[in-house]
């Protein structure tokens, strides 16, 4: 569990890495390393019918501004910052599919490890994030 705290500090503040332990570095790199991409990417072009078949918790990480440009009907917004300590607003079933998403995808990522590092089995990142579901023309709401 501290692995994944120390990943999603690191990678959200660049200069911590110089502030960390060796011990804490290798132990970062055993959990990047059991990180299957594969896994839990999700293509926009799938990302439509994979909402529509598994009805995942579809979780949009972005601030509020870029939720007021439009989002994914039915996500519920937690900013990744507030991720860790909204947690009880999730599923409580560790196999019940989250799909995570932000503008690009990347930081979604990083959520998405999070959350497969604290037991949740069904995790998918949408790959591109909302700028690639836009790009195809799939459904968006408006606050």
């Amino acid at each position: 569990m501290r692995s994944v705290w120390v990943l999603l500090a690191l990678l959200l503040s660049p200069g911590l890495a110089q502030e960390m332990t060796p011990g804490a570095l290798l132990q970062m790199g055993s959990f990047l390393k059991k990180i299957n991409p594969a896994s839990y990417l999700l293509y926009a072009a799938e990302a439509k019918d994979y909402v529509e078949v598994f009805e995942p918790f579809i979780l949009d990480v972005r601030t509020n501004e870029e939720r007021a440009r439009g989002f994914i009907p039915g996500s519920v917004q937690i900013h990744v910052s507030q991720v860790p300590d909204r947690l009880g607003e999730l599923p409580k079933a560790k196999d019940k599919p989250i799909l995570v998403y932000c503008g690009t995808g990347h930081v979604s990522a990083v959520v998405a490890a999070y959350l497969r590092a604290l037991g949740y089995r069904e995790v998918k990142n949408l790959s591109g994030g909302f700028k690639s579901w836009l790009e195809l023309n799939l459904p968006v709401a408006k606050p």
